[in-house]
């Protein structure tokens, strides 16, 4: 393992411009071999894109990651991008990729436990309004 904390802004953005867009999103999720719901995508990159430019800076990234927190304004988008295969819950693999894509380096707890611990009816997913209440206590 890597001594240096992966920088996830660098693996948002695909083409090393220095802004992340909504087709550098795209391209890494579906490098993944996974389908993704653009309109999903375009509404997270626009609630971090606070100059309306439609890409999120450096600046912008970092402003929508608070106090080594996670900030997600638009809880249902970022569900729908999640939701990779799209039916309707989080698995814990989907829950890995967004702790390895989004959350890398500020969160601590494996996918697993995670889940576990916000998996209120005990099915072994995340429904949107778990999946909520997760993203609310990793903003704190």
């Amino acid at each position: 393992m890597s001594e240096h904390p992966v920088d996830t802004f660098d693996l948002w953005d695909r083409d090393n411009d220095g802004l992340v867009s909504v087709d550098d999103i795209v391209a890494g999720i579906r490098t993944l071999g996974r389908e993704v719901d653009v309109d999903a995508v375009e509404r997270m990159v626009a609630a971090a894109d606070t100059n309306g430019d439609y890409l999120v800076s450096r600046a912008e990234f970092d402003a929508a990651v608070l106090g080594g927190r996670i900030e997600v304004t638009d809880a249902d988008a970022a569900f729908e991008v999640f939701d990779v295969n799209g039916d309707g819950r989080i698995s814990v693999d989907e829950l890995e990729s967004m702790i390895r894509h989004v959350g890398a380096g500020l969160i601590d707890e494996p996918a697993h436990a995670l889940l576990a611990a916000a998996d209120h009816d005990g099915d072994g997913y995340l429904s949107p309004s778990e999946f909520r209440a997760l993203l609310d206590f990793l903003s704190r």
